[in-house]
């Protein structure tokens, strides 16, 4: 047998060994080949593959760049090149490499999909679509190309062509348990949640070892408010991946959600040990100083602090020096922000300064050119002002009914052009009213950077974010100059604390004399409640109080208001009203989120009806979550709606005047404050705003005591009720502030 047999056997049995995944073996033939002909191309090529095998990615790439050194027209040589290059992170290399690889053979649909993998991985995703469509053009049955397809579509934000291409794939291969998790993140990222939770766990079912469909499976049953669940699924990848440090985030921040903040707080420790520099760690357990419940009153004081604290650390741990590092800390803006720091009654304005500022900053560092000051658009006789809604609300929602539904409805059309950008995903028919009130209607963008590019486009002249505060994507938007004048609202009734919004839309009937030291905007004060409000039509459920839990007799007083509202300073009021009323009861929405919160909840109460010597059990339910007829059904079987102290009932209290039902309330320091004040005061209905908390006592005792009194409250609020409907001196008081900006503001 020649030298040249020899090795031609050597490499064919070496081959064989590879095949059946004998690395060792096959190495040692190859290596033994390569004494005897150090340039034999197909040893070091398949040598250099062995390398990639086993990770060794930079001796891959050394072996294989010498294979074509010698013999540099084979094409396999250059895919396996460009598939090293591409796992060493040097993606433009490998592009090069499969480029090659292209050239001299550009039938082979497989070279073609793993260039489209880079270029996709290069941010290039018209190149790797077009990678992609010409390997299925190769190969129409190679549905790991068009899995691939569908993820670079998802990338471009082509939703819709993504979730063609996944069900494409899975009707070719019911099995493909990546092309149903990819499906289950198009479904997500569409809004559609239920669907892509059925995905999520057919590629479970599929392939139980992974890691990213529980992750994603967890985001999902968030959304979907069904925390415990969430819990489990990211508990789940974290057993299989321990190290997955945005699992450990997202689990912490399920778990802050829950009321669970030691628990939280582990998690996000963990995530920081194995990613020291992570900023959306460090961002998500800043936020999470605030809780969601407090036990007493001196926690609310004590976690301001704490939180103060952690927000100094953060802002100076951030560091916008370098490109990786201004996009790392982006992508923190937004993820976690401090929703529940108005629930504790305080003035915020100075950590919202805070805060604000450091997501300017960072927004500005990432977005330069979308950070500038804009000049007013000139406005010429005849011509509309161009205003701007952007919301994540544009269905039924508390925001949508108060105030956005309102106002885009009953601004007058023949002098302001308007314009709405959907940041959100859910679509009823409140949206399809919202499409038809806008001159135009932008949703589902592809990417934040096409949607700031799409609002740039219509030269507003005023853009308002109804809330800021509570969707991600309008506060990184908010933190931006978009248009020449910015303003903020209370659907979120806070201080937005961003240098880059200019105005705050408020109520004249809401806010306390002092009102301008609470915002870093400049203050509006519309007219009365500042929302066109239209009454109620929903039908109440056919429900009774047995079905309720609620005794028959008893005086129905409703809580209603959301839990995390009911702080522990203000517990006592409950156990002093049952005391003089006796055959009472306090009706009160559970926490959706945690079953856990509502016990700690109904835990406290207990603790104050003890102190006045009664067991809460005999007073106090708590209800489930209740859908809208249901909740119209409390509405019409309760006796009395008690207003919360720090965050006043609106939507809540708006819908109870519906049922005529008399309203007992204080107002506060604050403009939240200050919602169920407003509205009565506007009906003219005073006889039950509280000067204190004794008073508001005595006015809650004397409507569960006095029937004819109650009659006397819910006749006088029948006949004024329609004060609070349809009301367009406010409308007519924001059309003379959006001319006024319009023509005599610059920023």
């Amino acid at each position: 047998m020649t030298n040249h047999q020899k090795t031609l056997t050597d490499l064919q049995t070496a081959l064989q060994h590879h095949q059946r995944g004998d690395l060792k073996k096959a190495e040692l033939l190859y290596r033994r080949i390569l004494k005897t002909n150090p340039r034999n191309s197909d040893a070091l090529n398949l040598l250099g593959v062995i390398a990639y095998q086993e990770g060794k990615r930079d001796v891959a790439v050394d072996l294989i760049s010498r294979a074509i050194a010698i013999n540099p027209h084979v094409p396999d040589y250059h895919n396996n090149l460009g598939l090293a290059l591409k796992e060493s992170g040097r993606l433009e290399a490998a592009v090069s490499s499969f480029r090659e690889a292209v050239r001299l053979r550009p039938e082979d649909a497989k070279t073609h999909n793993n260039l489209g993998l880079t270029l996709r991985d290069q941010g290039c995703l018209s190149e790797a679509i077009s990678s992609y469509l010409e390997a299925l053009r190769l190969n129409p049955k190679y549905e790991a190309a068009r899995n691939n397809l569908g993820a670079a579509l998802m990338d471009r934000g082509r939703l819709e062509e993504a979730i063609g291409c996944f069900k494409e794939v899975l009707h070719c291969q019911p099995g493909f348990a990546e092309a149903h998790s990819n499906l289950g993140y198009a479904l997500q990222r569409s809004g559609m949640f239920e669907e892509a939770v059925i995905s999520y766990q057919q590629a479970i079912r599929l392939k139980p070892g992974l890691a990213e469909p529980y992750f994603n499976l967890g985001n999902t049953l968030q959304e979907l408010g069904r925390m415990d669940e969430a819990v489990s699924s990211y508990k789940e990848a974290l057993r299989l991946r321990p190290d997955y440090v945005k699992a450990h985030i997202s689990l912490g921040s399920a778990l802050h959600e829950q009321g669970r903040a030691e628990e939280a707080a582990a998690q996000l420790g963990q995530a920081l040990s194995l990613k020291p520099d992570s900023v959306l760690a460090r961002w998500t357990g800043c936020i999470a100083q605030i809780p969601v419940f407090y036990e007493t009153e001196a926690d609310i004081h004590a976690s301001r602090g704490r939180y103060h604290q952690a927000l100094l650390e953060l802002r100076n741990a951030i560091s916008l020096d370098s490109a990786p590092a201004i996009d790392s800390a982006a992508e923190a803006v937004g993820s976690a922000q401090p929703f529940y720091l108005p629930f504790q009654g305080q003035n915020d304005r100075h950590l919202q300064s805070l805060y604000g500022t450091l997501v300017s900053q960072i927004q500005a560092a990432r977005y330069p050119r979308w950070a500038k000051k804009l000049p007013m658009p000139p406005l010429s006789s005849g011509q509309t002002i161009r205003v701007g809604i952007a919301s994540a609300f544009f269905h039924y929602h508390s925001n949508w009914k108060a105030p956005i539904k309102g106002w885009i409805e009953n601004l007058d059309k023949s002098r302001f052009s308007l314009f709405g950008y959907y940041t959100g995903k859910k679509k009823d028919s409140e949206t399809e009213l919202a499409r038809k009130a806008f001159t135009r209607f932008v949703e589902d963008a592809p990417s934040f950077e096409d949607l700031c590019e799409e609002i740039l486009a219509d030269h507003l002249h005023i853009l308002i974010y109804p809330e800021v505060g509570m969707d991600p994507v309008t506060v990184r938007l908010a933190a931006l100059r978009l248009a020449p004048v910015q303003c903020s609202s209370w659907g979120h009734a806070d201080t937005s604390g961003l240098p880059t919004v200019d105005f705050f839309l408020s109520s004249e009937l809401m806010e306390p004399p002092n009102a301008e030291e609470h915002y870093t905007e400049r203050l509006v004060r519309l007219p009365n409640l500042s929302i066109y409000y239209t009454p109620l039509s929903i039908d109440p459920a056919p429900l009774d109080r047995s079905s309720l839990g609620i005794r028959e007799g008893a005086v129905v007083y409703s809580c209603a208001h959301t839990l995390l509202t009911y702080l522990p300073q203000f517990d006592h009021v409950f156990p002093r009203i049952a005391r003089e009323v006796e055959d009472c009861v306090f009706v009160f929405l559970g926490y959706s989120k945690s079953a856990e919160l509502t016990e700690r909840f109904h835990h406290r109460l207990d603790r104050a009806f003890k102190r006045e010597g009664l067991r809460s059990e005999a007073y106090v339910v708590v209800l489930p979550h209740l859908m809208p007829p249901q909740f119209q059904a409390l509405n019409r079987l309760a006796d009395v709606l008690l207003d919360t102290f720090s965050w006043s009932a609106c939507n809540t209290a708006l819908e109870a005047m519906a049922w005529n039902l008399p309203v007992v309330t204080m107002p506060g320091d604050l403009m939240r404050g200050r919602h169920s004040h407003a509205i009565l005061t506007m009906m003219g209905v005073t006889e039950t705003i509280a000067a204190t908390q004794d008073d508001y006592v005595r006015m809650a005792v004397r409507l569960g005591k006095q029937a004819e009194f109650r009659r006397h409250i819910a006749a006088r609020i029948a006949e004024s009720k329609h004060r609070l409907y349809q009301d367009t001196t406010c409308i007519r008081g924001l059309e003379r502030f959006l001319e006024e900006a319009a023509r005599q503001y610059t920023v």
